[in-house]
């Protein structure tokens, strides 16, 4: 395994969480997501979007032109983002994002997730947010820690 492509996908993966598996791709035009109430459910339909489902073409309808990244690993730049994310996704087609929390703050989005790389990965715990103005992700920030395999506690990390 590409420790590297590990650390600098998962920190990503707000860094984007998946539930689903490989799927086929949605009955819409890439150009056309579904309309949403409000940031979250905007938000929460492009992680399962990118990230569960493996369907990056949302990348480029869901995200500013000027998308900020706080990772250090990414550069700025929608076309950045997705193509880190491509890249990721091609070394770990089994990889997945399950979201388990999430809440919003007024523009801000928050995402705490399980990314595993395939179905033996312990995985690792994440929280992502993301900033959303005008109907479009413009920024994002991470933070990850790995799954250990013993904890000084009973309690689970979601």
């Amino acid at each position: 395994m590409n420790m590297k492509w590990k650390k600098r996908m998962t920190a990503v993966l707000l860094g984007l969480t998946l539930v689903a598996t490989v799927s086929a791709p949605p009955a819409f035009a890439a150009d056309k997501a579904p309309a949403f109430t409000d940031n979250k459910q905007m938000v929460e339909y492009f992680w399962n979007e990118v990230f569960n489902k493996h369907n990056t073409a949302v990348i480029k309808t869901m995200t500013a032109p000027n998308y900020i990244q706080h990772n250090p690993g990414f550069e700025d730049g929608r076309q950045a983002f997705a193509s880190g994310i491509e890249g990721f996704l091609q070394e770990f087609p089994e990889s997945k994002a399950e979201i388990k929390h999430i809440g919003a703050d007024g523009d801000l989005v928050f995402i705490h997730n399980h990314i595993t790389l395939n179905a033996t990965d312990r995985g690792q715990a994440a929280v992502d947010i993301f900033r959303v103005k005008d109907g479009k992700i413009v920024e994002h920030w991470d933070v990850i820690q790995d799954i250990p395999e013993k904890s000084a506690n009973n309690n689970t990390m979601f």
